[in-house]
């Protein structure tokens, strides 16, 4: 799948815990009440976790572009697109992703690749599209359904609020996807704040890791009707390469179905250990192959252009 395909285009392990501090602050929100909006700019970001968090479902629109040193005269560039109906109760989704990956990546010389791939996540299994054939391969597994429930993970993004490598800012409000928004800037101390992440990410954050991390700001857009995320926005750079990642979600509580694809469009390689973020190049297991007549309704995602907010959002899949 492109997720996992772009995402060994980040070479650096520091990029990554960066990336992770900053969408972690979009996973999560407490909203609803007739009390005046806060203005401190921390108390509207830990109203913002809760009540993200509690959405039953959303659309999402996420957007990388990545420049990487090492690749001759010209730095290399990556981008990559994604939108995706999401189920965050069962943690399920549908999405459409379109990457273009640098030539200098693949041969020397060689022209930019780009690439569409879709995708569907259930609680059970996996699903890529094969872009050629319009056959779906199935990989088993729990997809995204273990792990702290949202509302534990909403709790720890909060309890990250508080440590002294956050400061924040209050911008000027405007115009977003879900209405006006709050405007808060996070600047981010990224070599304070990387011990601290080991409980979300699961394993413990060392002390050569944390050095990798570097500082950076999160732009992040708060409904203020509603307290929910609408966009979270933020760059880094390092050892001459640089990350750029726009978040935005919309329609949320919109009710989305998510199936898997029809039987009689589906490979089953096997069991799988998760979400199947790579099945598209591979699977392991027992290949069942049914031979029939192949269609798809599925439009492909327009292609990227050269920058990040330039990306035009397709329809829903």
């Amino acid at each position: 799948m492109t997720v996992g395909y772009a995402a060994a285009s980040f070479r650096r392990s520091g990029q990554w815990l960066a990336i992770g501090i900053a969408a972690a602050a979009l996973l999560a929100a407490c909203g609803g009440s007739a009390s005046p909006r806060p203005t401190d700019p921390s108390l509207i970001l830990t109203n913002s976790i809760a009540a993200t968090a509690a959405v039953p479902t959303v659309k999402l629109h996420a957007e990388v572009t990545a420049t990487m040193a090492g690749f001759g005269a010209a730095n290399a560039h990556m981008q990559m697109a994604l939108d995706a109906d999401v189920d965050v109760a069962t943690r399920q989704f549908v999405g459409r992703s379109t990457t273009r990956l640098p030539g200098e990546l693949i041969n020397a010389g060689a022209q930019a690749a780009v690439q569409v791939s879709e995708m569907i996540v259930t609680q059970t299994a996996s699903f890529s599209r094969d872009s050629q054939t319009g056959r779906w391969m199935k990989v088993g597994g729990a997809g995204f359904a273990g792990g702290p429930s949202n509302v534990q993970v909403a709790t720890m993004i909060s309890n990250l609020l508080s440590n002294p490598a956050l400061t924040f800012e209050m911008a000027e409000a405007g115009s977003c996807s879900l209405g006006t928004c709050d405007h808060v800037i996070v600047h981010v101390d990224g070599r304070a704040l990387a011990p601290a992440l080991g409980p979300l990410l699961g394993a413990p954050v060392d002390a050569s890791m944390a050095q990798m991390v570097p500082s950076f700001d999160i732009d992040v857009l708060v409904d203020q009707s509603t307290s929910i995320v609408s966009e979270l926005r933020t760059s880094l750079s390092m050892q001459g390469s640089s990350t750029s990642l726009l978040l935005t979600l919309s329609n949320p509580g919109i009710p989305v179905q998510i199936v898997p694809p029809p039987a009689a469009l589906t490979d089953d390689f096997g069991m799988g250990n998760g979400p199947c973020l790579g099945c598209a190049f591979g699977g392991g297991g027992q290949v069942t192959t049914i031979l029939e007549t192949v269609g798809s309704e599925v439009e492909a995602t327009p292609m990227l252009s050269d920058g990040p907010s330039s990306v035009e959002s397709p329809s829903a899949p």
